[in-house]
Parts: structure tokens; C-alpha cells; sequence
């Protein structure tokens, strides 16, 4: 009943909070559109790409050592928590200095990555600015670690969202009374250095073993074990990073860093939704963690069947929706010539299902601990990505990139990761997890098709239209999913606990 307890609380500070900064983040980026041109926009996405690629450095150290306190917080075990978080800040202090390493290392070269005929000025500061920014998360943010896996997550996202919006708000009004890129990027500088401190202190005061010396160190066993659960996720983070931060670079390097910047609107719409979602499985990380720490395998089986039906609808939701909306949403927004064709839309989509779809497994995976058993297959994924990427962009432009990330996931990751997860994880076959991912597909994309249709009725351009669209695929996927999944165990587990929660609320409030 923690358990329950503790993710409903933490979904819930999670989702309000992503959803005032999804608000936040969208006002900036309107702004950021009026002020400033569509090279600084592709600056934008391009640089935070490449920080995604520099963010290699992490190794999965922080997976590793959220995997190994699971045990220790369930049992209290100071003396390993001590050792493990003494471990934590030294490797996040290093990673911290490489990642400005890495970046004093590209800055001469950054320019050749930027196709475009306008001159921007101080292209290499503001590539600096980026990898400061990145940098500085590493050195404060190990201590927020402990509070996650303690299944408090809610702590961590209210004080994320609460200095995000604040930075939001600033940013908008330096950028509105200054037009000044470089000044309006260091203000996120600072918040993120105060973000980690704010944490840092909650957390001391939540764990006060935290505060002053730490002399407690893990055996060499203990470390061994670590290092090779790293060594293990280290092929993991690499092929994540490949996947989800090359396109933007790729764009900019074959069509320009305009188109990169027209893509990076589509790009913070689909980031920001699965961000939303993500919040969710953030929040019962810690308790899946538990779960797998104290409970039998057919309990976490159960689990984890109700929790991959939950994040099929919310994805598949999701996707039919930004299929409809997401031309109509830019036209209103960003502007009529800043769109993407519907099949460079089609696959942006499709991509958001597919990585979206691969959330629980990722979640147990990590939480289990299966680590060395599937750590080639998002390097052969990240080759067979970057190859079919170059390859189709130089051939089609933008939609090759689109492709090669398809591609990627299709032949490697859709597949290989829930087989390596059930065979080693839950020591059963894979066939019943292909049955419903084919169907949850299938009743997607005929959920897709269905609502276009409608949809297809009402003409775009402005937002009193708009609104009929945004009821239709409110209404019509949910109620498809519903007539195809209503009387299924997953869906009446769900409601059953979206009732009980509820009720517990009501009562408190009376």
C-alpha cells in the first residue's frame, strides 16, 4: 500500500509540475521565435544535441548506484547508503570535468557542423555556455539520487519544476528587453547550479547521515559489482544517446541549421508530452525498485503486465493525437512556413510510439538489474541507426534521418530488449508480450486512421478550428481503446486502484 501511496503522490507533483513548466517552455519558445531568427532556433536544438551526446560520460553510473540502494533503503542500511552516495558524488565530479573536457576539445571544430549562409556571431561561447550547463548538473545533483529511490520522487520534481518556471519567467523577460541569446542561456546556468543546491539541502536534511564527513567505503566486492553493472550500462547509455540526440545534427549537417530548427519545434512538442509521461514512470521507479527488491517473480510479472497496458494507452493516446494535431498546432503557433510534410510527421510520430513503447521494459530493466545480458544490442542498434541515418539523409533529406532512427529500433530494440528482459528477468517466453505489442500497434494506428478521417473534415489555419480537432482525438481513440480493451483484467486492475485512490482522497478531505 506504500507503494500505491507513495506513486500516486509522486505522479501527481510530477505531471502538475511538468505540465505548469510545458506551459512555461512553450511561452519562452514563442518568444524565443519573435526575437531572435530561425538559425539561432536550429542552434538551439543542435547544441542540446550534441550536450546529449557529451552526456555519454555519465556511463550509467547513476543507474548502477540507484540499482545498488534499493536494497540498503528497504533494509536501512546506513553504513552501505553512506558509502554508496560517497561513491555517487566523487564519479559525478569527475564526469562533471570531462564533459568540460570533451567540449574545450570540439569547440574548434563546432562550426563545420552548422550548414547555413547567414554568419551567427560567438557560435563557440554559446557552445561553451551549453557545455557549462550540462556540466554544472553533474557536480551538484547526486544527493536528489537518494530522495528518488527513498519512493519521494515529488520532492525532486517540485523543486525541479519550481526553479524551472522560474527560470522560464526570467528568461522570457531578459530575451523580450534584451533580444540577447548568450545572456538569456547563462540565466539557465545559474538555475540549475541553485536547483541542485535547494535538493542538496532537502536532502540533508531528510538523511542527516548525509552532513559532514564520510569515511564509510563499499568493499572491493561491493565496488566490483558496481563497475560492472557500469561497464554493462556504459553500452546501454551509448546506444540511448545515438538514437534519441543525432537527428537534429544530422539535419543541420545535410539540410541546414534552419531545417534543424524548424524540426526542433516538432521536437520540443514530442519531448515535452513523452517528458510528461515519463514523469509517471519517474515516480514509481523507486517503488518498482522495491518491488523487485521484496516481492516473487510472478507479483513483479503482474506488475509489470498492468503497468505495460497503462503505458500502451497513454502512448498510443498520445500518438494519435500529435498525428492530427501537430501541423494544425504549428500553423497556429510557430507559422504556415515552418511546416513539416505529414510523412516527415508520420515518422516523428511513429518514433515517439516506438521509444515510448519501450518504457516498462526499460523501468524493470533497470530496477532488476539486467544489465550485462543485453548490453550489446543498443550499440548494434546505434550503428545500424547512424549508418541507414547518413545514408538516407544525404539521399531524402530530413525524413532519412527520420528513417534511420525507424529503422534502428525496428530491427533491434522492438524486440531484442523485451526477450533479454523476460528470458532473464521474468524466466518465461516472449510470445505473449508480441501478441499485445502487435495489437496495441494495430488498434493504434486503426485509432490513427479513424480520427485523421474525422478530422480531415476541418480545414486548418485557425484556432476557433482547432478546437473541434483537439475534442475529436480527445474523444475518438479513447473510446476505440476502450471498446477493444474494456472488459480485459489490465483495464479493470487500473480502474479498480484509480478507484480506491479517489476514494481515499475524498475521505481525507472529509
Amino acid at each position: 500500500m506504500d507503494r500505491s501511496r507513495n506513486s500516486i503522490r509522486n505522479i501527481l507533483f510530477g505531471v502538475g509540475g511538468q505540465i505548469l513548466n510545458i506551459i512555461m517552455s512553450f511561452a519562452y519558445r514563442t518568444v524565443f521565435m519573435r526575437a531572435l531568427s530561425d538559425e539561432y532556433l536550429g542552434i538551439n536544438g543542435l547544441f542540446t544535441n550534441i550536450l546529449m551526446v557529451f552526456s555519454l560520460a555519465d556511463l550509467g553510473v547513476g543507474t548502477a548506484i540507484i540499482y545498488a540502494l534499493y536494497k540498503p533503503i528497504a533494509e536501512q542500511d546506513v553504513r552501505k547508503i553512506k558509502a554508496l552516495m560517497k561513491l555517487y558524488e566523487k564519479a559525478y565530479i569527475i564526469i562533471g570535468f570531462v564533459i568540460i573536457g570533451m567540449g574545450l576539445i570540439c569547440m574548434p571544430f563546432i562550426e563545420s557542423l552548422i550548414t547555413t549562409e547567414k554568419v551567427i556571431p560567438h557560435v563557440k561561447l554559446i557552445f561553451m555556455i551549453f557545455v557549462i550547463n550540462t556540466a554544472s548538473t553533474y557536480f551538484f545533483a547526486y544527493k536528489g539520487t537518494l530522495i528518488t529511490a527513498s519512493q519521494q520522487h515529488y520532492i525532486v520534481s517540485t523543486v525541479v519544476y519550481g526553479t524551472s518556471i522560474l527560470c522560464y519567467a526570467v528568461q522570457i523577460v531578459v530575451m523580450l528587453l534584451t533580444h540577447n541569446y548568450i545572456l538569456t542561456l547563462s540565466i539557465q546556468v545559474g538555475t540549475n547550479i541553485l536547483q541542485n543546491l535547494i535538493t542538496g539541502r532537502i536532502a540533508d536534511r531528510m538523511f542527516p547521515y548525509l552532513r559532514g564527513k564520510n569515511d564509510e567505503n563499499l568493499s572491493e566486492r561491493e565496488r566490483k559489482g558496481i563497475f560492472k553493472n557500469m561497464s554493462s550500462l556504459m553500452f546501454y547509455r551509448t546506444g540511448q544517446v545515438i538514437i534519441n540526440g543525432t537527428d537534429s545534427i544530422i539535419i543541420s549537417k545535410f539540410q541546414g541549421i534552419v531545417e534543424a530548427g524548424f524540426y526542433s519545434n516538432y521536437s520540443l512538442i514530442t519531448t515535452t508530452i513523452k517528458n510528461l509521461l515519463l514523469q509517471v514512470f519517474h515516480a514509481i521507479t523507486g517503488s518498482i525498485g522495491n518491488l523487485a527488491a521484496v516481492e516473487s517473480e510472478r507479483r513483479k510479472y503482474e506488475i509489470y503486465n498492468l503497468i505495460y497496458f497503462g503505458n500502451f494507452w497513454m502512448f498510443g493516446f498520445c500518438a494519435v493525437c500529435l498525428f492530427n494535431l501537430l501541423n494544425p498546432f504549428i500553423t497556429i503557433w510557430a507559422g504556415p512556413d515552418r511546416l513539416l510534410s505529414m510523412l516527415e510527421v508520420f515518422f516523428i510520430v511513429l518514433n515517439f510510439y516506438l521509444v515510448g513503447m519501450r518504457n516498462v521494459n526499460l523501468a524493470f530493466r533497470d530496477t532488476m538489474g539486467i544489465f550485462k545480458e543485453g548490453r550489446f544490442i543498443p550499440i548494434i542498434s546505434a550503428a545500424v541507426n547512424i549508418v541507414i541515418s547518413i545514408i538516407t539523409a544525404s539521399m531524402f533529406g530530413m525524413i532519412g534521418a527520420f528513417i534511420g532512427t525507424t529503422v534502428s529500433m525496428v530491427t533491434t530494440l522492438c524486440w531484442m530488449e523485451p526477450y533479454v528482459l523476460y528470458k532473464y528477468g521474468f524466466k518465461r517466453g516472449v510470445y505473449e508480450y508480441f501478441v499485445k505489442y502487435f495489437m496495441y500497434l494495430g488498434v493504434t494506428a486503426g485509432a490513427a486512421l479513424v480520427t485523421w478521417f474525422v478530422c480531415h473534415f476541418i480545414p486548418d489555419g485557425r484556432i476557433i478550428y482547432f478546437a473541434p480537432k483537439l475534442l475529436i482525438c480527445a474523444v475518438f481513440p479513447n473510446v476505440i481503446f476502450f471498446l477493444v480493451f474494456g472488459k480485459t483484467e489490465e483495464f479493470r486492475q487500473l480502474v479498480s486502484k484509480a478507484k480506491r485512490v479517489i476514494m481515499r482522497r475524498l475521505k481525507k478531505k472529509a
